[in-house]
């Protein structure tokens, strides 16, 4: 065998072995279940798929710990897991460190088509009966908990499904929750896709959201893989299979 492919041979030899010895089993605490971007009862969802396909050519195989709402970041910084999922760079994670962004989740207020619903701004909302996700008027900020404070009725419900139901059947004007939730969600009440029969009012902000970790060379891995998964075709396979649907 010349010299030449010895080398090569024995480089990608080492490469490989080097992969063997940095592999890792990590633990991600993630919240319950949030269909399409977690779905609880298979391990899958829209995120919990991305983010393994991403740590699979890492070399890492990821163990899902399912916990509660605004648990991950607790847990996390007492280094019960090594990654925690979907946290806002607005929390302290100390000693853990934040990834770059790598989903963007965006609440909107989403009326039925047949009600002529146009909503340009948050202050528009007060004139509306109004069924928001748990701890809605928390997240979405000062402006927001003032004006549903005037809304002719407001509710916030921790079953998604029920606000979908509750727009659906009429019985609220607008519901408050994230696109590609209620898109989701919406499909599973009617067997198809909804979206052509409502109005979507893009009337906050997008929310960014990162990993935390303890490894900062994992983390810095990440933010290399993540950035080429992103223009994979396996990315865009995977819109297409949850049918996401892109913050404006």
């Amino acid at each position: 065998m010349p010299k030449y492919n010895i080398n090569k041979f024995l480089s990608a030899l080492l490469f490989f072995c080097s992969l063997i010895v940095s592999a890792k089993e990590l633990n991600v605490a993630v919240g319950w279940n949030k269909p399409p971007y977690v779905i609880e009862k298979n391990d899958s969802g829209f995120e919990v798929e991305m983010l393994r396909a991403i740590f699979k050519k890492m070399g890492h195989q990821l163990n899902i710990i399912y916990t509660p709402v605004g648990r991950s970041s607790t847990i996390l910084k007492k280094g019960l897991v090594d990654i925690g999922m979907t946290l806002s760079s607005r929390l302290d994670i100390a000693p853990a460190v934040f990834s770059s962004s790598y989903i963007t989740y965006h609440n909107v207020a989403i009326s039925l088509k047949g009600r002529g619903i146009s909503l340009d701004k948050i202050s528009q909302l007060s004139k509306y009966s109004i069924a928001a996700f748990q701890n809605a008027n928390i997240y979405l900020g000062k402006e927001y908990s003032t004006v549903v404070d005037k809304s002719t009725f407001y509710v916030e419900l921790p079953d998604q499904y029920k606000q979908v139901a509750m727009l659906l059947l009429g019985r609220t004007d607008i519901v408050v929750m994230d696109v590609n939730i209620f898109n989701y969600l919406s499909k599973e009440h009617l067997g198809k896709n909804h979206m052509d029969n409502v109005d979507v009012h893009y009337i906050f902000p997008t929310n960014a959201y990162h990993l935390g970790f303890f490894d900062e060379k994992i983390k810095d891995q990440f933010n290399k893989a993540l950035i080429t998964y992103k223009k994979s075709l396996g990315y865009q396979q995977l819109i297409k299979e949850y049918q996401f649907i892109q913050s404006n």
